[in-house]
């Protein structure tokens, strides 16, 4: 127990009292907060993820050169293709291969994915996020994000290749 020293009481005037911490100190916090409300995960959908694959393997391949941006244009939204498209001017030149796709469901209806691309001049990552939606044809995931970023090395390639020609 933690003792202080506090005024002297009055029927002993040169005596100091001896109190408790705890009976002289405001009330503290609780040491341990407590936990948030565990929240339930949604039920992954395992063809949500093989659909993810897919689509970002083909994305490479049409970055690549070797297929036609046309055929995902079902599952990517428009602006998705045509920026697609730009980076196929971008970044065709240095022979992207897809490695790996990991795809992850953090919420109902939204899921994020990433695949490792190999170019000529290293590693990059090309993110997208799918988000379910319901049309006429009734409930189908379509690719709204998709972004890649090359380094000011990959476009100086570019650019290197083309001064070189005659």
């Amino acid at each position: 127990m933690t003792t202080s020293i506090a005024e002297p009481r009055p029927h002993l005037p040169h005596r100091p009292v001896l109190r408790r911490l705890v009976d002289i100190l405001p009330a503290a916090a609780p040491a341990t907060p407590e936990p948030p409300p565990v929240t339930a995960l949604p039920v992954p959908d395992p063809a949500a993820s093989v659909l993810a694959e897919r689509v970002l393997r083909a994305a490479v391949e049409i970055l690549g050169g070797r297929r036609s941006a046309q055929q995902l244009s079902a599952v990517l939204r428009s602006d998705v293709l045509t920026y697609l498209v730009s980076l196929q001017a971008a970044a065709g030149h240095l022979e992207p291969r897809m490695r790996k796709v990991l795809a992850q469901q953090n919420a109902a209806g939204v899921m994020e994915a990433v695949g490792l691309v190999t170019l000529n001049t290293g590693v990059r990552a090309l993110a997208a996020r799918f988000e379910k939606r319901v049309d006429n044809h009734g409930s189908r995931w379509q690719c709204t994000a998709l972004q890649l970023r090359l380094t000011s090395g990959d476009l100086a390639t570019r650019r290197g290749r083309q001064t070189r020609r005659p």
